[in-house]
């Protein structure tokens, strides 16, 4: 009985927060119809969700079955910016890597062997579909830190059959990376860009210890 308890709580756990992150991604209000589909509900279970989280203030309702982040919502991800003391010091190397490379980059967290997307910088409009809150494809890179801590600057690189990516840490655990995405054909010919992404990765590292430190 207990087994079936947490299960069916899961099963609500994943369909909230599958709604969260369909509201907190869209630039616009969603449908009904369209929450539906990425909570991966019933129409009916959706809309008691839907009333459950506008009645709490996570999601608001501007017109008829239409349906927006709410100031619930709006102040949690406030509070979780507002204590990111390097937020902004990244996304200025975020900018200066994608405008120097022609690539994505991206700001990712890794915990617990899941790579999630914090914020990303693609200037060049590379039609890659890349959101913050997604969480990208598994590798061994997100498990085992790329197995190179012991280098000075560890550079991973993942390939896949469509994307290219580096990654490289910017903190002790490589709990937090900085990545450059692109197309498989846009690979780099030269080590340039590999040395951009070190170089940036490395001057955070150094930025986030002194901040650690003087705290």
């Amino acid at each position: 009985m207990g087994q079936e308890v947490n299960e069916a709580a899961r099963s609500v756990a994943d369909k909230v927060t599958a709604l969260l992150r369909a509201v907190g991604a869209a630039e616009e209000p969603m449908s009904l119809a369209a929450l539906t589909a990425a909570s991966g509900t019933s129409k009916s279970t959706c809309r008691r969700l839907l009333l459950d989280l506008s009645t709490q203030g996570y999601v608001r309702s501007p017109r008829r079955g239409m349906y927006a982040v709410g100031p619930r919502l709006q102040g949690l991800a406030a509070a979780v910016v507002r204590g990111d003391r390097m937020g902004g010091v990244i996304r200025e190397s975020l900018g200066a890597l994608a405008r120097a490379t022609g690539h994505i980059a991206l700001r990712v967290s890794v915990i617990d062997e899941r790579a999630v997307v914090l914020d990303y910088e693609n200037p060049q409009n590379i039609p890659l579909g890349v959101q913050v809150g997604e969480e990208l494809p598994a590798h061994r890179i997100w498990a085992d830190g790329g197995g190179g801590r012991q280098q000075a600057d560890p550079v991973d690189e993942y390939p896949s059959r469509s994307l290219w990516m580096l990654s490289a840490p910017i903190d002790d655990q490589g709990q937090e990376r900085l990545a450059l995405v692109g197309l498989a054909f846009m690979r780099p010919q030269s080590a340039s860009a590999s040395d951009l992404l070190a170089a940036h990765a490395r001057t955070l590292r150094d930025i986030g210890s002194r901040a650690r430190d003087a705290g």
